[in-house]
């Protein structure tokens, strides 16, 4: 293991003791996906796709495990990058012997880790509680979803963070961003329709929607998504551009 790897690693460590000491962080990270999985769930407990025979909490479940990857790849990493700039703390460890690239490795590899653990949790709760689980033979496309999932929003996160000025907004900014295109593309709402067309199209264009139908192919047998994968992978492309561009580590 080179010294990079292991400081890399030591610093993924570091951020994820620092992670579970922050109540906020912690809260709006990994609490409210799950309270919005046993609220909303609950309330869709035994209905139906209309003229399907799909349950709508089969839908529902693979949803908030988007959701909750996007909240810890986008919004988790790109409010905190921006506070981190903010403050200063960016500046500073760029003048410390801890390479810049072992830092941001270690802050992404913690970010992986809590995705990881908020998707197992998220998918365990949502098989006890409403028997919402994979079907057999859908964890490779799971596996896909998660993956694809976490780079390219922890990208556009990192993209976020270099447009935001101050760190009282950090977290306002990246909900706004993301949240409302998030509740029109039907992640709370399984059965959620009736957009205008042109509305429709402009919500497809974005990342949300792609990321809940490529982890709703785990749960439900779905055409081959070939546009998903194209999309995210357009949206990664697009935030690596953006971080190459803009990604600064001071204000």
């Amino acid at each position: 293991m080179t010294r990079s790897v292991r400081l890399a690693a030591r610093q993924a460590l570091l951020e994820q003791r620092s992670f579970w000491r922050s109540a906020e962080y912690a809260l709006f990270t990994f609490a409210f996906p799950l309270m919005i999985l046993l609220l909303i769930g609950a309330a869709n407990v035994g209905s139906h796709l209309p003229g399907t025979d799909v349950k709508n909490t089969t839908v529902f479940v693979p949803s908030i495990l988007a959701f909750g990857v996007i909240v810890a790849a986008y919004v988790n990493l790109g409010s905190k990058v921006a506070v981190l700039r903010h403050d200063g703390v960016l500046k500073r460890i760029k003048t410390t012997p801890l390479p810049s690239a072992a830092y941001l490795g270690g802050l992404l590899a913690s970010t992986v880790a809590t995705v990881i653990l908020i998707t197992a949790c998220t998918g365990l709760i949502g098989w006890l509680a409403f028997g919402a689980g994979p079907r057999p033979g859908g964890l490779p496309a799971l596996t896909v979803g998660l993956i694809l999932g976490i780079v390219c929003f922890a990208t556009l996160g990192l993209a976020i963070s270099s447009v935001i000025t101050s760190a009282e907004s950090a977290g306002p900014i990246a909900y706004a961003s993301f949240l409302p295109i998030a509740i029109i593309s039907g992640v709370f709402d399984p059965t959620f329709s009736g957009l205008p067309q042109w509305l429709s199209r402009l919500v497809d264009a974005f990342p949300v929607k792609a990321l809940a139908q490529l982890m709703q192919g785990g749960y439900t047998v779905r055409p081959f998504p070939a546009w998903d994968l194209a999309n995210l992978a357009l949206w990664t492309a697009i935030g690596a551009g953006l971080v190459a561009w803009r990604f600064r580590w001071h204000t």
